[in-house]
Parts: C-alpha cells; structure tokens; sequence
C-alpha cells in the first residue's frame, strides 16, 4: 500500500492538486487497490483525527491571532521595540526581528508574523534607506520565530498527532525562538556595518521608552498569561485558548478600541476557514498516516538505520537534510503530520526526546516557508516588499544560513529546547 500511496500523491502533487486532497486520493486509492481494508475506513480515521480535545486549542488559537491582527497591538510592540533597540547599528533591522519575538507570542504563525510586521516594517525600513530585498529579507527570515514563540499552532498539530505534552512543546520553542532572533540581530549587526544601514541618531529617553512599554504591556501580557497558565496546570492548552481569545476580544474591542462590533462576525468567518485549512489536512493525512503505521514503515525504518549504524550524528544529520528538501516542496502542516510519526521513531532510537524532536521538526519545516518553490511566508514577503522573487531569496541568503546554524544547534546540543520542559515536567 505505500507505493501505491506515495505514487499517487506524487502525481497528484505534479499536476497541482492541493496536498490535502491529493493525500486523501492517494489514500483512498492505496485501500482500494490493496482490498484488506473496506473503504469505510477512510471516514472512520479521518473523523477520529479531529476529534481530539487537544485540537480544540487550534481553533481558539487561531481566533485569538486573527482578534490581535485587526489591532494596533503589532504597531505597539514595533514602537516598543524602536525604542528599546533602534539606536543600534542597523537600527529598524533588529526592530523587525524583535517584533517578530513579541508579535510570535501573539499570533502562533509565521504567515500572519510576515503579514503584520511586514506590512509596517518593510516601508518603514525603506524611508530609511534599507532595500526593499533587504527589508523583506530581515522580515520573512525572522517569520518563522512565530511557531517556535509560545503559542504555537504547529507545536499543538505535533503534540496531538505524536501524544505529547503540548504544554513541554511550547516550553521547549521559547529558547530556541529567542536563540534565533538573537542571531539574526547579529547576522543584521555585521550586515549593517557592511551596507551602511542606519541607526536612531540617539538613544531613546526614558519617558519614551516608558511610554513605549506601558502601551505595549497589557499586548505582551497576552503569551505570559497564556504560557503561564498551562505550564502551572492551571489550563490546558485548550483552555489557555480560551483565555486568549477572551484577552484578545477584550483588548483589541473595549481597551484599544480598533474595531466596531460589526467586525467581529467577519473576523470570526475568517477564522473559521483559516482553521478548516489545517484540520482538513490532518484529517485527511491521518489516513495515509493510519497506513504507512499498518504497514510498519516506522519500524521498518528504525531497522534499517540500526542495520547501517551510522551513529547519532549521522541520523539526526539526514532526517534534516530530508526534513528541509520536505519543507521546499510541502507545506508545513502535512507535512509535519505525515512524517513526525514515521521520523520520530527514527529519533528515539537513537536516544532523541520527543519534545527536542518536535522543535526540530518545526525548525526544519519553518525554513520550508521562506524557501522556493512552496514557501508561503516567501511569496507573501514579496507581495509586501514588491520585489521579484529571485531577488528576494537572493537577499535571504545570510539570514537562511543564520538560522540553518540556529537549527544544528538545536539539533545537537538538546539543553537548548529541554532546559525548561525539565523544570515544569
């Protein structure tokens, strides 16, 4: 059944059909041409996969970013961050990779981090004598700090799909999210002293830097309240969603007053479709999941690395050079459902933990969405820059590089995503 399997979907995938219905064709297909299983257990598997309590925290998550997008909560945590960091050499650089850190807190996504910080940064940065290849280089590159900065809606897709603790997940992302933005601001330190990009002529006051913080506060409250929570025991992450949507709601329509109250139904309907994305795909890559598990392909695996003994380098080496050529041609959430269960295996054997293997995967699967050909956060980052996009992976070069060195770090040194799990689990 896997070959039928993964022939059909890569002949669905050639001639364009949406990854979530080429996999559930390709699946359908493998159970009819096979004939062990009826058909009626393609509805069976794909019903059970959504209905899990945990998932329920995707929804509400989602609702929670798409509440905090409609604000000036984004614009907040940009001045916020100008005046904590503008007066460093390339100034508004390391203004757009903290906004990414503060605003991943909020919004859970890289997709809707490039939208928002992209569409203030990426004009701001040009006005001030930045590129606009340069500018949205710094933006897209830094995007993917969104799913690694609690919360994050692939760490709840991993967590639910592999049985682990969403809780640790989310835990584990923090470091290695920072770990990231802080390297990108040395990649846009060195490069600014290279190009000349400018810096704020002074320091910010203190009164500014005070104002800055107290219209940001209540925003950068949002992932304490929402971490702190869950990693006390007080919520589930699901709950915690909960509250996230009810801060957000509150925040951006009594506090800041952005939008009227007729914007809640539209804002809700986006929602709704922004999450049968992902819960579609899950559904759907659960069935070939389901056989590539009936058919013990993850155990099949784990004796054939046994069998050539590379060592653990070695294995974590490969299942990230695999992981990154995945990302270039398949978006993140498929296939982070398709292959944590057949990878992670892999991972254990040689002595990985699951959360350390989660963030791994996430890693590897985020760089995906600033690379050609399927990257989403890329095109968009075009769209925002106006900037063709040749030109545009060419100026990402650095930052890519600074975050591929970010994710052997990761890899290899697992105290960086473990240290705090181990304090709360």
């Amino acid at each position: 059944m896997i070959l039928t399997l993964a022939l059909v979907f890569l002949v669905t995938l050639v001639i364009g059909v949406p990854i979530a219905f080429g996999m559930g064709f390709a699946a359908v297909a493998a159970i009819f041409l096979d004939g062990s299983f009826p058909l009626e257990i393609v509805p069976h598997k794909m019903v059970n996969a959504v209905n899990s309590f945990p998932l329920v925290a995707v929804p509400l998550f989602i609702l929670a970013g798409a509440l905090a997008g409609e604000t000036s909560i984004a614009g907040r945590l940009v001045r916020f961050a100008d005046a904590l960091l503008g007066h460093i050499r390339g100034g508004l650089g390391h203004v757009n990779v903290a906004s990414s850190i503060f605003f991943g807190g909020i919004s859970g996504s890289a997709v809707a981090d490039t939208a928002a910080i992209g569409s203030l940064m990426i004009p701001a940065m040009e006005k001030q004598g930045y590129s606009r290849r340069d500018a949205g280089a710094i933006t897209i590159c830094s995007s993917p700090i969104g799913i690694l900065i609690p919360p994050s809606i692939p760490m709840v897709l991993y967590g639910v799909t592999v049985s682990s603790s969403i809780g640790a997940l989310f835990l584990a992302g923090l470091v290695p999210g920072v770990l990231t933005g802080l390297m990108l601001m040395g990649a846009v330190y060195a490069m600014s002293r290279k190009k000349g990009w400018p810096q704020r002529a002074q320091r910010a006051p203190l009164p500014e830097l005070w104002t800055a913080f107290r219209e940001a506060i209540l925003s950068l409250l949002l992932p304490v309240f929402l971490l702190g929570a869950i990693v006390t025991g007080l919520t589930t992450a699901t709950e915690a969603g909960v509250i996230g949507v009810v801060y957000a709601f509150i925040l951006g329509g009594f506090v800041y007053k952005d939008y009227p109250l007729k914007d809640f139904f539209r804002i809700f309907v986006d929602s709704a479709v922004n999450t049968a994305i992902p819960v579609f795909v899950l559904s759907a890559t659960s069935v070939a999941a389901w056989i590539v598990a009936v058919e013990q392909f993850p155990q099949a695996l784990v004796g054939f690395y046994e069998a050539m003994d590379l060592g653990k380098i070695a294995v974590l080496l490969t299942i990230n050079v695999f992981l990154l050529l995945v990302g270039m041609v398949m978006d993140l959430v498929p296939a982070l459902i398709l292959f944590a269960p057949i990878l992670l295996p892999v991972a254990q054997a040689v002595g990985v933990d699951p959360i350390q293997f989660g963030v791994i995967m996430v890693m590897n699967l985020g760089v995906g969405l600033v690379t050609p050909p399927v990257g989403n956060c890329l095109y968009l980052g075009a769209v925002i820059a106006k900037v063709d996009l040749p030109s545009l992976v060419r100026a990402s070069l650095p930052f890519l590089a600074v975050n591929l060195l970010t994710l052997l770090m990761v890899t290899y040194l697992p105290q960086i995503s473990l240290f705090l799990p181990s304090l709360f689990y």
